[in-house]
């Protein structure tokens, strides 16, 4: 497909000056960013960057935590005798 775009010159500078430093053409460097961006915001998954996390091994695990949260759970909903 074929289709013109209206850019800003300091961006067409900047794909300019992509051009000349990479030696690749201006229609590549457009169809690249166009097809990354088309990418990133049309993924229904998590980015990659959540499954790598790594949590601090100073934090407690929640599973940890449980017990605490059903107890106060428990007493919020206590009657009292009256």
């Amino acid at each position: 497909m074929s289709f013109h775009v209206y850019v800003e010159p300091d961006l067409e500078r900047k794909i300019e000056d992509l051009c000349k430093k990479t030696g690749r053409k201006r229609n590549a460097i457009v169809r690249e960013a166009l097809k990354e961006f088309v990418e990133k915001h049309s993924s229904e998954s998590w980015p990659e960057s959540v499954f790598d996390f790594k949590p601090s091994s100073k934090l407690k695990r929640f599973e940890s935590l449980r017990a605490d949260f059903l107890a106060e759970r428990e007493q919020v909903f206590a009657v009292e005798d009256l």
